[in-house]
């Protein structure tokens, strides 16, 4: 990003003066069929999901191709205990409707704490394939999460969807953002050669061209799958809107693009149009908002937040190069930029937000879960050089898009956990396109204040889920790659395990003793039927807040049908 100082000055001091623009703004867009839905075919050809999980209830999702533009089509549901739809326990009606692009979520409500279930729909003469979802438990000793983020359409396919698929034993898959990307071909990712132009080809700037996105995602085999088989949470990052953005703008948003509330508003309401997310009265999609919390038992409270759009200030510039450790500012915007990285009121969660967080947790401090769980976007975890030539003492963020760039807010989250006497803090990150464990500690680089070898001073873990497909370079070089990485290593001693070079997913496996983080990575993100490795584990013992890498260690053994729409 090369924001100027006087741009980023005024972007922190004035931010914007023009007021929300919710669904309402958009109601004059005209639905434009796509290609796909003028052509004979299967009616779900976009598959079926469910998502936001809760004790009695979840939601179920759709989409419907009509037989016109105009067609209202009317569609049902069945909720059964079993996989051939014989135990019917529900049965729920809704329309798909030109107004939400033809898709339909169903909350269905009246189930049983941590049952699975099974769902079809049917419309226009044909039924959907069967999927299944899972409740949350009230009590429970075990919780294991899928997790995934930023699978990028023409930079690979998306085995580690199909991959993640399988690990049928999961609660939830949690999806930490960057399900789409804007960009059209040939701007983050070629996929000429094996197929996979996105659609439409250019950035998408509009409420059609985002809804158009989402389908050509949705009828992606391999993706269709992981939401077939399991209830995901999922939560946005940039790329869903714009690259790099924050609270009123993006650095992928230029003048000429039209104007930036009316753009996000857009991108929002297709987001909550084409996922399984519970959105009963449009609150979340008109003011930008979806933090929120989901409770398994006494085990593990999982907060998913919004580090992206709800309350984040415009971030800093690049300062400094990783890889040649140049600066790329003058000394004088340099310090500048740190001085206002360092700010103590600086923002990225946002008041709103921060004030909704410790509420909820001094709410729990009668009856904490034993695991607290944040599931968020930009890496928590210090990533920063001590420069030639600097002060001793000061260092610069490789990176100021993530925690790094507003110091001042990690610390205050800190300290709400801190005060809110909570003994376990796992810390879930996408965005990074990379593997990564750490200690979470306010100063890590201060042996006065955190000992790397015990983890005494950590007040937190964080694990980095890889892209599912999306690459850390365009062009990697892997004897870079590998440099960086063993850098990395050498110059954080908080940092437990890293890998710059694979793809994948991770599976988090929680109980009352520890949590265990596994990071599989796939061969070849080019080839549809990939294999996989367990690449690592970390775990956390109850009451550490430290990570240790596991050697040799094995995932447990997988179950259960692995495609197809009748389940075992």
């Amino acid at each position: 990003m090369a924001f100027s100082r006087r741009t980023f000055l005024g972007a922190v001091a004035g931010g914007s003066a023009l007021a929300l623009i919710g669904p309402d703004a958009l109601a004059g867009s005209h639905w434009t069929p796509r290609p796909e839905d003028l052509l004979p075919g299967p009616v779900f050809r976009h598959g079926v999901a469910s998502g936001d999980p809760q004790l009695h209830r979840v939601m179920l999702w759709t989409r419907v191709t009509p037989r016109s533009a105009e067609q209202k089509v009317a569609v049902r549901v069945v909720v059964a205990k079993d996989p051939r739809m014989k135990q019917v326990v529900r049965r729920m009606t809704g329309l798909a409707t030109p107004y939400s692009d033809f898709t339909v979520k169903l909350d269905a409500f009246g189930l049983q704490p941590d049952e699975t279930y099974y769902y079809q729909f049917q419309a226009l003469g044909e039924a959907s394939p069967v999927g299944r979802t899972r409740t949350l438990p009230r009590e429970t000793d075990r919780v294991r999460l899928g997790i995934a983020s930023c699978s990028n359409w023409p930079a690979g396919f998306f085995g580690a969807y199909a991959l993640l698929a399988q690990q049928s034993d999961l609660n939830a898959i949690v999806h930490l953002g960057d399900y789409i990307y804007e960009y059209g071909n040939g701007t983050y990712g070629d996929g000429t050669a094996i197929n996979r132009i996105p659609e439409p080809n250019m950035e998408t700037v509009t409420l059609n061209d985002y809804r158009t996105r989402y389908a050509q995602y949705r009828r992606d085999y391999q993706l269709q799958e992981a939401h077939r088989l399991h209830p995901w949470i999922l939560v946005w990052d940039d790329h869903e809107v714009a690259n790099d953005a924050f609270k009123d703008g993006a650095e992928n948003h230029q003048t000429d693009e039209g104007d930036w509330l009316l753009r996000k508003a857009a991108a929002l309401r297709a987001y909550f149009e084409w996922l399984p997310i519970r959105d009963t009265f449009g609150w979340r999609e008109r003011e930008g908002r979806i933090f929120r919390r989901f409770r398994f038992g006494d085990l593990v409270q999982l907060d998913m937040l919004d580090t992206r759009l709800c309350g984040r200030e415009r971030q800093a510039p690049l300062l400094i190069d990783a890889v040649t450790q140049q600066l790329l500012v003058t000394p004088e915007e340099l310090f500048y930029y740190l001085n206002e990285i360092n700010r103590a009121d600086r923002q990225l969660l946002g008041k709103l937000q921060e004030a909704w967080l410790q509420r909820g947790l001094e709410r729990e401090m009668k009856h904490p879960a034993q695991w607290q769980v944040l599931g968020q976007q930009v890496m928590m975890g210090q990533l920063t050089l001590a420069a030639q030539g600097l002060p001793p003492g000061v260092r610069i963020p490789i990176n100021p898009d993530q925690w790094d760039g507003y110091t001042a807010a990690r610390t205050r989250l800190l300290d709400i956990l801190a005060a809110s006497n909570v003994r376990n803090t796992v810390v879930l990150t996408g965005d990074f396109h990379s593997s990564w464990a750490h200690d979470i500690a306010p100063d890590p680089y201060n042996p006065g204040s955190y000992d790397a070898a015990t983890g005494v001073g950590s007040r937190a873990v964080e694990f980095v889920a890889p892209a599912i497909s999306s690459p850390f370079f365009t062009e990697p070089n892997p004897v870079l790659l590998k440099g960086l990485e063993q850098f990395a290593l050498n110059n954080n001693p908080h940092t437990r395990y890293v890998d710059l070079e694979h793809n994948g997913y991770m599976v988090v496996d929680i109980d009352s003793w520890r949590t265990r983080a596994e990071w599989y990575h796939i061969n070849d993100v080019l080839n549809p039927d990939t294999a996989e490795t367990l690449a690592a584990a970390v775990e956390v013992a109850d009451g550490s807040n430290h990570a240790v890498l596991v050697e040799g260690a094995v995932a447990d053994a997988r179950r259960g049908i692995r495609s197809g729409t009748v389940l075992a």
